[in-house]
């Protein structure tokens, strides 16, 4: 969507959802796939730098004119927005209030001024769309409000010109609504047609189905005109064929799984998987099984039978970027996983053909961090051509990797042993406790280990990553203590440990 800049990431609730993975990593089985495993390919490697988190990160844009690519996501009530620097990097992190809680955000120039503007989704009974107008240089205006007519949540949004007239128009997708009693399930995508200055005619309700976690826009019978893929609950995939005035015929809605009980498709995303330059799906269904569907599409808008790539470690693949990013070619994978103990982020490498080699799992996190990724987009964040990663990981903890395709490239060096600085073997320092350590060549960050035996037994008291070379820890128990660092670089890879030093703190 060239014109929206906006990632393809369902938008429900977090904490709900990796409830309901959990269960399913437990009680789930396992599922054959389809396809071919050709000779592997080597798996792509980033170079990463963690942010706090921008919730679901999930736009991309030149906000203030630079040419470089910024990043946008959502506070509680706010949207966030990153500048980039140039080199991969970003600055300070600017927040932006809206009308409400924040579901979703698309960004585009809806006012025609050569200036890109945000459009956030609320989840009120008043209120439905904040639009933040773009100043140019980076920073946007107060919001502009609109009515919630439908009384429904606003779980995701696209900015798109879907009727030709060079304006930039909006869509709302809706799952519930819960404002009053009795709840109301949603099955509508709202159509907004922009006026070019920034307002909208009044909203028109295409019925689509039940469960929308994501639109997704292309042109998949190639008549130049827009067309919707929707993900939808009970493995559903839902089509709509752009009649070009803004209104859709919707074709027959597709279900990816044999099964459909508590099997919803929660990411959709388009691109050429066979180089046949025709448009193709992949369809993430991620609940109760870890699968992603792909369905080849054909001249006339159709789309073959799915295949069904699983993920036999259950690790919930459940958010999509596609991209070429070993630099062979062909188009790959890159997923969230909401599992996260194995790797927050999985690669499949692509064949060419419409087929994908044994998924690579990328980004571990430490021992028992309880996280999953929660949203993945992809886009040049720097100015080497190749295609980087923006990953979003939310549960116990929540943050931003920005990973900078380094495909190709020497790797860093391994970081050498931290030298610990304080509190001393033997202290008793005062609570909490602050630790110190060197700065270490090459690293991007480190991990710090604390407990109560000196074997450092699982579980730890605490196991934490951190970007600085400090550390302040939680209250702890006034008994004896064993604390360690390692050093992290750019690549993931980790260096020798400190020495341990042990350390009394004194009664909190």
């Amino acid at each position: 969507m060239p014109q929206s800049f906006s990632a393809h990431i369902p938008r429900r609730t977090w904490d709900v959802r990796l409830a309901l993975l959990l269960v399913v990593v437990v009680v789930s089985g396992l599922f054959v796939g389809v396809g071919r495993a050709d000779a592997a390919t080597t798996s792509p490697t980033f170079a990463r730098t963690n942010y706090p988190s921008l919730a679901n990160s999930n736009v991309v844009g030149d906000f203030n004119g630079d040419g470089r690519m910024d990043l946008a996501g959502l506070g509680p009530r706010t949207a966030a927005v990153l500048l980039a620097t140039g080199d991969g990097t970003f600055g300070a992190r600017a927040e932006y209030p809206v009308a409400d809680y924040a579901q979703d955000l698309a960004a585009g120039d809806l006012d025609r001024d050569g200036r890109l503007d945000l459009v956030v989704t609320i989840n009120s009974p008043n209120v439905s769309l904040s639009l933040l107008k773009g100043n140019g240089n980076g920073t946007f205006q107060a919001p502009v409000n609109l009515p919630n007519t439908t009384h429904l949540d606003s779980p995701t949004v696209v900015a798109t010109d879907i009727n030709g007239d060079a304006r930039l128009d909006v869509l709302v997708g809706h799952q519930i609504g819960c404002f009053t009693a009795p709840c109301v399930v949603g099955r509508t995508i709202s159509v907004m047609s922009g006026n070019g200055d920034g307002t909208f005619q009044p909203a028109r309700e295409v019925e689509v189905g039940t469960g929308i976690s994501e639109i997704a826009v292309g042109d998949f019978n190639r008549d130049g005109l827009k067309d919707l893929a929707v993900a939808g609950d009970s493995a559903r995939l839902y089509l709509l064929h752009g009649a070009g005035d803004g209104t859709f015929v919707q074709q027959p809605t597709r279900v990816l799984t044999a099964d459909t009980l508590g099997v919803d498709a929660t990411d959709v995303d388009i691109a050429d998987l066979n180089g046949d330059a025709i448009q193709d799906l992949v369809v993430a269904i991620a609940l109760n099984g870890s699968r992603t569907a792909v369905l080849l599409g054909s001249a006339t808008g159709a789309f073959g039978q799915p295949f069904i790539l699983t993920d036999p470690g259950l690790h919930v693949p459940q958010f999509i970027a596609v991209a070429d990013y070993n630099l062979d070619g062909f188009q790959d994978l890159a997923l969230a996983l909401a599992n996260g103990n194995s790797g927050l982020l999985q690669i499949r490498n692509g064949n060419g053909n419409g087929t994908f080699q044994a998924p690579v799992n990328q980004q571990v996190p430490p021992s028992q961090s309880s996280i999953g990724g929660v949203a993945v987009l992809s886009a040049m964040l720097n100015s080497d051509g190749k295609p980087d990663i923006a990953l979003a990981w939310g549960g116990a903890s929540t943050g931003m990797a920005v990973l900078l395709n380094t495909t190709g490239a020497a790797p860093p060096p391994t970081p050498s042993a931290p030298t610990l600085l304080s509190p001393a073997q033997d202290a008793t320092p005062r609570q909490p406790v602050a630790f110190d350590w060197t700065d270490v060549t090459a690293a991007v960050s480190y991990r710090i280990q604390i407990d109560d035996s000196s074997t450092f037994s699982s579980p730890l008291v605490v196991d934490q990553m951190v970007t600085a070379s400090q550390f302040t820890a939680p209250i702890l128990a006034s008994r004896r203590h064993w604390w360690r660092v390692r050093a992290i670089n750019s690549a993931g890879t980790a260096g020798a440990w400190s020495s341990v030093r042990r350390f009394t703190p004194q009664a909190g």
